[in-house]
């Protein structure tokens, strides 16, 4: 976890930027280690702001994201799609164009994440997916086989991202850094063909999923005009192919320098066209954990002075894999270093089977997905929140920086991380439903056992306990009708009302008939579908 943030935060200087670029943001230093720098945010017009030395990107922000929905009950991916993508705008550092394009769009009403269509969703084959998949890996029990996390790699990365480019690179990762895990070593170029070949085998967790079977991979097909199966498979081909150049590539390679250079020419890794791929990133990652397999800083600094290359990306999966082998001492500095931590420690905890602390998030049946970048940050009563995430207040001695459209500002948070929060110069108020929750609830192995996004969504409940907490107001002595996961008593009316208000969709009838299953009566499923089955009968 630390070794890929500070590979981050070094390749994030370097990101999208030339010698003369390099050269003013480090104001004249070499680039050895992360420093505090000055970049310029919200595009061409925006505004410059200091970034703190290890100041992580957008690679470990949405990391980060999807270690919160990771939990004893497995990964929660309606929070992570509805909560955490949908906020994430309002802090990123950097982001690519589908994965922000996919941001937007899940803000709409009534976009499931497996439904997640933008303009060119099924091409979108960029690593945005590779690049934030490794908690899942890091709370697997056995993270170098075919097993229930690649699923959920697959799962995450289909909400964001649609061409197997994206996919299978980062299954190929994901495979690849289980076996750094589990061996304590870096996988050789060698170990690859047999990691390829579980790859290929993955689409077939596809199969056995029922929103990714039933509507994901037929609104794939007809989109791409071909079967999936074939582009899967195709791409599989494509990673074999670019491994055979990487490993002539090494073998004619005399220093791991001279390596890198002919690996960028054989990769193509500065072409526009290729930059960014979800294959061509993986592999690169790969073939420079190979060459320092024992040297986390060396394969950061190698992919980050790479100008003009996905150098933050590139440079987080390499260490990712040289990181979470044996012998390795922790990095510094690295922001927010105690959080990535605890996080580490509590996916750890989850692999071993052990009680751990999961995320709060909102009653998604109340939640507000924020329409615009500056609609996240807002008032809960008198306090400032970045909706549904964290109660925030600023960080001393850091000004905020004022824009056309918006402020820019750094602010902590309730429960670790900092973020440079874009916000209105007068906050609004945020709606009920997006009030963060203010604690966290253990879950203990023995209450449920680990279970996939498809089997226990977002809002499993372990024989009764309390998964999200209670809402923030109710400190304040606030009552409001609202509908909880904490056993309160059931309100059919309510329920009701809202699945009219979503117009009776597939996936607000099946949420709300989970809700009542789960928490309610037998008598209160059976008003609540006589209700059902008479206003659509009516419409």
């Amino acid at each position: 976890m630390l070794w890929a943030a500070w590979a981050d935060s070094v390749g994030f200087i370097s990101e999208l930027t030339d010698e003369s670029g390099l050269n003013r943001r480090l104001k004249g230093r070499s680039l050895a280690e992360p420093v505090e720098w000055i970049r310029r945010v919200g595009g061409k017009f925006g505004v410059d702001v200091t970034l703190p030395a290890g100041c992580y990107s957008d690679d470990t922000q949405l990391r980060l994201a999807t270690a919160r929905a990771i939990s004893g009950h497995g990964f929660d991916v309606e929070a992570f799609a509805r909560v955490e993508l949908t906020t994430w705008p309002a802090y990123a550092l950097g982001g690519g164009r589908a994965s922000k394009a996919a941001a937007v769009n899940l803000a709409k009403p009534n976009t499931p994440w497996f439904g997640n269509f933008y303009d060119g969703w099924h091409d979108a084959g960029g690593n945005g997916v590779a690049m934030r998949i490794q908690p899942h890996v890091w709370s697997a029990p056995s993270p170098g086989r075919l097993g229930q996390h690649l699923l959920d790699v697959i799962v995450n990365g289909t909400t964001t991202h649609g061409h197997p480019r994206a996919l299978v690179g980062a299954v190929l990762h994901a495979i690849a850094l289980g076996v750094a895990i589990e061996s304590g070593v870096a996988p050789k170029l060698d170990d690859l063909p047999g990691m390829l070949d579980i790859a290929e085998k993955a689409i077939g967790l596809i199969d056995g999923h029922a929103e990714l079977a039933s509507l994901w991979r037929p609104s794939w097909e007809k989109a791409s005009g071909r079967p999936l199966a074939d582009a899967w498979r195709d791409t599989v081909t494509e990673c074999r192919e670019l491994l055979s150049n990487a490993q002539q590539v090494c073998d004619s390679a005399d220093s791991p320098e001279t390596m890198y250079e002919g690996l960028i020419a054989a990769l193509k890794l500065t072409d526009p066209a290729q930059r960014g791929s979800g294959t061509t990133t993986t592999i690169a990652a790969l073939t420079l954990a190979a060459a320092l397999p024992s040297d986390p800083a060396a394969v950061s600094l190698l992919a980050a002075r790479a100008l003009h290359t996905d150098t933050d990306t590139i440079a987080t999966m390499a260490a990712a894999l040289v990181g979470a082998t044996d012998n390795v001492a922790a990095p510094t500095p690295v922001l927010d270093i105690d959080y990535l931590r605890n996080e580490a420690i509590r996916l750890a905890t989850v692999a071993a089977n052990g009680s751990t602390l999961t995320f709060s998030y909102p009653d998604l049946l109340h939640w507000s997905p924020p329409r615009s970048q500056l609609e996240a940050v807002g008032l809960a009563a008198d306090r400032t929140a970045l909706g549904g995430i964290a109660w925030i207040q600023p960080i001393q001695g850091i000004d905020p920086v004022e824009g056309k459209d918006g402020v820019w500002q750094w602010v902590s948070s309730d429960f670790g991380p900092s973020f440079l929060v874009k916000r209105r110069q007068q906050v609004r108020q945020l709606p009920d439903g997006n009030w963060p929750v203010r604690r966290n609830h253990i879950v203990n192995p023995g209450d449920v056992n680990r279970q996939s996004s498809r089997q226990l969504p977002s809002t499993a409940t372990p024989r009764g306990q309390s998964r999200r907490g209670q809402a923030a107001d109710q400190s304040q002595g606030r009552a409001r009708s609202r509908m909880h996961d904490d056993g309160l008593p059931i309100d059919i009316d309510q329920i009701i009302e809202w699945v009219a208000r979503q117009g009776f969709k597939d996936e607000a009838l099946g949420y709300a008939y989970r809700r009542i299953a789960q928490q309610g009566t037998v008598e209160q499923l059976v008003a609540f579908s006589t209700a059902v089955r008479g206003r659509l009968r009516l419409r």
